[in-house]
């Protein structure tokens, strides 16, 4: 890597930074390049407003072939970055990214939009904690060695740092053994449950639930945020419990939300769940493609068919806004980027969105897509975002 020029090699590398593919030493040796000039960061930043500029171009829908693709390739050739690798078929790419090329160029730059000094925030998943029986506390990020309950239980930890239990442990307890994990801002974790269930856990969520099922029923509580894929049992019901609400569930997949109490969500699947807002409240039953939202504190209940894709689309790393306002937008990206919002201006917390994004590994590229198509402006300053008017 030469100072200050952008070689056929140097430009992957950054580019391979950019995209958070590099590992801690490849990450170093970048971050030690840009210090060593100022020419460096010039020449680091360009390449990351044009790659910036083609992620978000690539999600731009309305496409017109003919009339822009001599366009698109001048954009390219501009950035240089024909082997950025975003994954993307070069076919597929070229057709989506028309339309948003032309918006682009014919809207004029804004100066003010994400300042060179933008620092680079990164989602970290998988990341989580697990808390034994014992008290014990295990880092999964770092952690690769099976581990061992008190009752023989073996949790393995898989290629992709997920968890694994089963039901191989030989030594009876009188009651159930509990684990915790816990998933901190920033982070997602995915565990499968000792009868085969899949539990996917969004950031700033915990998940308790024993080692065995060894009861007539399956019982997990949870704080937060998770999608279930629940094995079927019919000799034992799956529930899941977060405070007074109580979810009953038939063989199923859903997503739960419970970051705030007096909205609850249930996005149904498939299959079928029954839920209680508290013990107060007779039980509720939910359609597949059906949204059950509760009021743990005052019982009441409301019940709407949706489109459930925007509700579990975070699993997939994919962010669907629907008619979406500003301040639950930043509610998300605090978890999922572990940082604070201000906003300057009360009144753009009812800014409303539509669109449906990739949860880049950079929070740079969603601030981009959400600046880029309003008239909102975002600064970052350590860890925080100020939000105002353009």
């Amino acid at each position: 890597m030469r100072n200050g020029l952008l070689d056929q090699e140097t430009e992957e590398r950054l580019l391979a930074y950019f995209n958070g593919e590099l590992d801690e030493e490849g990450r170093f040796a970048v971050e030690q390049w840009l210090n060593d000039s100022p020419e460096n960061k010039k020449v680091y930043h360009q390449l990351e407003k044009d790659a910036l500029f083609i992620r978000w171009a690539n999600r731009e829908q309305k496409v017109h072939v003919e009339d822009r693709e001599a366009m698109l390739f001048r954009q390219i050739r501009r950035a240089k970055i024909r082997k950025i690798g975003f994954r993307v078929a070069a076919s597929v790419a070229v057709l989506v990214a028309l339309g948003g090329v032309y918006l682009f160029m014919s809207t004029p730059a804004k100066e003010n939009m994400l300042a060179e000094n933008t620092p680079i925030i990164r989602a970290n998943y998988p990341q989580a904690r697990l808390v034994l029986s014992t008290g014990e506390v295990i880092d999964l990020t770092k952690n690769t060695d099976n581990i061992v309950e008190k009752d023989g239980s073996v949790v393995a930890i898989d290629t992709n740092k997920a968890l694994v239990y089963n039901q191989s442990g030989n030594v009876e307890t009188e009651k159930p053994i509990y684990n915790k994990v816990i998933v901190p801002r920033g982070g997602e974790f995915f565990l499968t449950l000792s009868d085969g269930t899949g539990v996917w856990l969004n950031a700033e969520s915990e998940l308790e639930y024993p080692v065995k099922f060894t009861s007539g029923e399956r019982h997990v509580k949870l704080k937060g945020e998770a999608y279930f894929s629940v094995k079927k049992d019919t000799t034992k019901p799956f529930f899941v419990t977060s405070g007074a609400y109580r979810l009953r569930v038939y063989g199923t997949e859903f997503n739960m939300n419970t970051y705030h109490k007096e909205r609850i969500q249930v996005v149904l699947v498939n299959g079928a769940v029954g839920f209680r807002a508290n013990a107060s409240t007779p039980e509720r039953r939910l359609k597949p493609n059906q949204l059950g939202e509760a009021n743990e504190i005052t019982g009441e209940v409301e019940i709407k068919d949706v489109d459930v894709y925007s509700y579990i689309a975070w699993k997939n790393q994919d962010v669907v806004f629907v008619n979406e306002r500003l301040e639950s937008i930043m509610e998300k990206i605090e978890r999922w980027y572990d940082v604070s919002v201000f906003f300057q201006n009360d009144s753009l917390k009812d800014v409303r969105f539509y669109g449906n994004v990739q949860r880049y590994a950079d929070i740079r590229d969603l601030l981009f897509f959400l600046e880029k198509t309003s008239d909102v402006h975002f600064s970052v300053k350590d860890r925080t975002i100020i939000v105002s008017n353009k």
